[in-house]
């Protein structure tokens, strides 16, 4: 597992080496709850919003559409991506919490 991966994601440092890609990779498909899917939908929006604004001001549609994708998605990292984040962290804790209640810590 590399450094990034372990600095994103502490609770790994709970969790046996050679099981961290497949917990990880796991944790990335638990569906979103609620919270996280408001705060999706709120930055899908946000970002339509500002990156119109973009779109509007270029007088081409090539150029147009292409300065909107080129705001748009460093807009969407931005803002979408902590809630992708705050979804693999709860899944990691909720994986980490089952294994001790069924008697299986691991040990790093």
């Amino acid at each position: 597992m590399t450094s990034p991966s372990l600095l994103l994601y502490p609770e790994l440092h709970r969790i046996a080496p050679e099981r961290r890609p497949d917990l990880l990779l796991r944790a990335r498909h638990q569906p979103f709850d609620w919270i996280e899917l408001a705060g999706l939908g709120a930055a899908v929006v946000l970002v339509a919003w500002a990156s119109k604004g973009i779109a509007a001001a270029l007088p081409g549609i090539v150029g147009a559409s292409l300065a909107n994708a080129l705001v748009a998605v460093p807009l969407v990292l931005a803002f979408a991506g902590p809630f992708y984040w705050r979804r693999t962290r709860r899944a990691l804790r909720d994986e980490i919490e089952r294994q001790a209640r069924d008697g299986r810590r691991e040990a790093p």
